[in-house]
């Protein structure tokens, strides 16, 4: 009990991970997204997510060819509380909120010969 506990307090003791939870907690995100609002590589926000995840803070899920990621329902209190505490800039939250999943997060294209591409040609 005490273990999980202390790995969720280690997590959260990330800016960069504190950051990305606050951003969830506007709306669920695609790591495109993110990596739009973050200034760090797309595979560093993967990592983040994976440890939040790990630590039981976020969940993902799949739409269409998108994997999302949210908060999840169970988060305990004293996180949602230190969450509630923290600020999202208005830019980003107004970006979230009117931001659709399209070209930058487009999901990898087979070509005849097989080679993915991602994005348009």
């Amino acid at each position: 009990m005490y273990e999980q506990w202390a790995e969720r307090w280690r997590v959260l003791g990330d800016a960069t991970r504190l950051h990305i939870l606050r951003l969830l907690s506007v709306r669920d995100a695609c790591v495109c997204e993110l990596v739009d609002l973050l200034p760090i590589s797309q595979s560093a926000v993967s990592q983040h997510l994976r440890k939040l995840k790990n630590a039981g803070l976020v969940r993902d899920y799949r739409n269409k060819s998108w994997v999302f990621y949210a908060l999840r329902s169970d988060i305990p209190p004293a996180v949602l509380s230190l969450l509630q505490e923290l600020p999202v800039p208005d830019t980003e939250a107004a970006w979230l909120r009117g931001h659709q999943v399209g070209e930058a997060c487009s999901p990898p294209v087979t070509r005849s010969g097989g080679d993915a591409k991602v994005g348009p040609e």
